[in-house]
């Protein structure tokens, strides 16, 4: 009950994006501790009909775990629907077992899901949560602000996933084929959906990181700074910079390049630096260079560590891809001449 009232109210605070993902996490949380209950209390047993009830969404818990992270670090970008593809899927699965008749539902138990698919589905939602600890650790690491709570949390979180895939060979050493081998997550769970309800509830209404520092006065003349130091010396073109090499090349603060960034340029360090990546790239493409080097290669020499990122960094500023961008360059070229 705890996690279905403080998933709703999260979801009703105006304005709070990182409330809005963690309401999701805490509701999926929530729906699969109601699904463990309805398991060791034998309702499934005695009411068969519920078999296969969608209450499962664990290929969820990384995604909404990464946007909630995003978001609390002010990260304006969405989640690409790609990310919930295997979610869907899981659901998918759910629906269609659900609605078949109890003979088919208890076949498909005996002889598929308990000795093979849910196997899959939990070293597969273990697998995905770790995958998304890993990028949400990433982006706390460039972040503007500390956020040692966060990275903490993270680092617990990807510790426990890491236990709960050993959890079930451990248990299967000694216990018969018909116990239950999912001990871990089975116990602990609960106790994640209070702490994910109690961060909820600390959280308020208190602004973002960057939204903080909108409020912070900045002086121009470190605006000029930071400016000329990452264009007139092509810093962005680095793929490791960080504000603490940025710091030793300005000769201010980390904390005062991300002030300065943040409520100067209205925009947070890694957004700041991907714009002049991607003019880098503009640029080049309607000098004809991607007619004699890759995209990726132009990514690259711009500052971008990844293909991935390149591309949707790209699309979201320019509101097209690289290759969209290239066929409009010559009309773009010969309208100006």
């Amino acid at each position: 009950m705890q996690g279905v009232t403080t998933a709703t109210w999260l979801l009703l605070q105006p304005k709070q994006p990182a409330n809005r993902w963690l309401a999701l996490l805490l509701a999926g949380l929530t729906f699969q501790v109601i699904d463990y209950f309805l398991s060791r209390s034998g309702i499934y047993y005695r009411n068969r009909w519920l078999y296969f009830t969608p209450l499962f969404f664990s290929w969820g818990f990384g995604p909404l775990l990464y946007g909630y992270v995003q978001a609390r670090l002010g990260k304006t970008n969405n989640l690409s629907w790609r990310h919930f593809i295997p979610v869907a899927v899981q659901l998918l699965f759910y629906l269609i077992l659900v609605f078949q008749p109890l003979t088919t539902k208890a076949w498909f138990w005996l002889t598929v899901h308990k000795p093979y698919t849910r196997y899959v589905e939990y070293y597969a939602g273990c697998l995905l949560m770790l995958y998304y600890v890993h990028l949400s650790r990433k982006i706390i690491r460039q972040a503007d602000t500390p956020v040692s709570w966060l990275k903490h949390t993270l680092r617990g979180a990807g510790l426990f996933y890491v236990i709960a895939m050993i959890d079930p060979l451990v248990n299967s050493i000694y216990l018969s084929p018909k116990d239950p081998k999912f001990f871990l997550t089975a116990q602990l769970l609960p106790f994640f959906v209070y702490t994910a309800a109690l961060v909820g509830r600390s959280y308020k209404r208190r602004e973002d990181p960057v939204r903080q520092q909108l409020t912070i006065p900045v002086k121009s003349e470190h605006q000029e700074q930071i400016r000329q130091a990452i264009q007139d010396n092509r810093l962005y073109q680095d793929s490791e910079l960080t504000l603490a090499s940025l710091s030793a090349q300005v000769g201010l603060s980390p904390n005062v390049i991300s002030r300065t960034i943040n409520a100067g340029f209205g925009q947070s360090f890694t957004d700041y630096i991907n714009t002049y990546r991607v003019e880098e790239v503009k640029r080049r493409l309607e000098s004809g260079d991607a007619e004699r080097v890759t995209f990726l290669a132009l990514a690259f020499e711009a500052g971008f560590s990844s293909k991935t990122t390149f591309n949707r960094v790209f699309k979201e500023q320019t509101g097209y891809t690289p290759k969209e961008y290239q066929n409009m360059v010559p009309k773009y070229d010969s309208g100006r001449h």
